[in-house]
């Protein structure tokens, strides 16, 4: 395969150890339908123009280009940006190689279609738990060009509105409780994120946002580092980047520990031994 090509498999092990991977979607317009699916964290740029929109990446930085099959379209795009001295990979076998690989995927929503602009998502100041977690979640698997701004709850989706952003943690949000469900439960629909390990995710973020630490044994944990974030971190936007590293070890335990399809781990948790 040499180093033109990149593996779905070789992909998604990079993108689950949280390695600094930017992936693009350079199908053709019509080859994308509103129940497409796209690679988590992908964005949609032209192929034809990759040494436009590539202007702003470092070009010792890791992208990976994929189309529907591997072929024509995503090699052009590859070929150029090598050319130019890019560290660029186009995705064997493409989406439907990826998709045929049994890895998830990110439903197509109407908060971002397939040529929107790095997107504006409010949350409420003081964020906890469960918005930390969506923070998380929208950075890695849905916009990884998002802005986050923070505002008093009452006003959180007045102001994405005006912005013409998407709100989070408030009513009438797209992510917001649900019953029993968290605003990180809540996201995972919306996108249709159809990851075992996020599914492992889910519970402990709730048990955690929650206080029901009895529930998920990993949840205590969770609660306490979060809890210490928020002392630690002097600004909102502080407590987001020291939690997403928590996030970042949580998810790649669930994804890697072979504990990600629903099998209990040998020792009742998140699998392995410890050294």
């Amino acid at each position: 395969m040499g180093d033109f090509f990149i593996s779905a498999e070789d992909l998604s092990h990079l993108l689950a150890m949280a390695e600094p991977v930017r992936v693009f979607d350079v199908r053709r317009p019509p080859a994308i339908e509103p129940g497409s699916r796209f690679l988590p964290g992908s964005r949609w740029r032209n192929h034809v123009t990759a040494l436009d929109w590539a202007s702003d990446l470092p070009r010792d930085g890791l992208i990976v280009l994929n189309c529907m099959h591997g072929h024509n379209v995503s090699q052009i795009a590859t070929a150029v940006l090598r050319e130019n001295g890019y560290n660029a990979r186009a995705l064997a076998g493409g989406v439907d190689g990826w998709i045929g690989a049994g890895l998830p995927t990110v439903a197509q929503s109407k908060l971002c279609p397939v040529d929107a602009q790095p997107g504006t998502w409010v949350t409420p100041i003081n964020p906890g738990i469960d918005h930390v977690a969506c923070a998380w979640l929208i950075a890695r698997f849905i916009d990884p060009d998002a802005r986050f701004l923070f505002a008093e709850a009452e006003w959180v989706k007045d102001i994405a509105e005006e912005l013409s952003g998407a709100a989070i943690g408030s009513s009438g949000a797209v992510a917001e409780h649900a019953g029993e469900l968290c605003s990180f439960d809540t996201l995972l629909r919306e996108f249709d994120l159809n990851d075992p390990a996020l599914a492992q995710l889910a519970p402990i973020v709730c048990a955690a946002h929650s206080n029901r630490t009895g529930l998920v044994p990993e949840a205590a944990g969770l609660l306490a580092v979060m809890l210490g974030n928020s002392i630690v971190g002097k600004t909102d936007h502080d407590v987001l980047r020291l939690g997403f590293p928590v996030y970042d070890a949580l998810y790649a335990r669930l994804k890697l520990a072979g504990n990600a399809t629903g099998e209990p781990a040998a020792d009742g948790g998140l699998g392995g031994s410890e050294q």
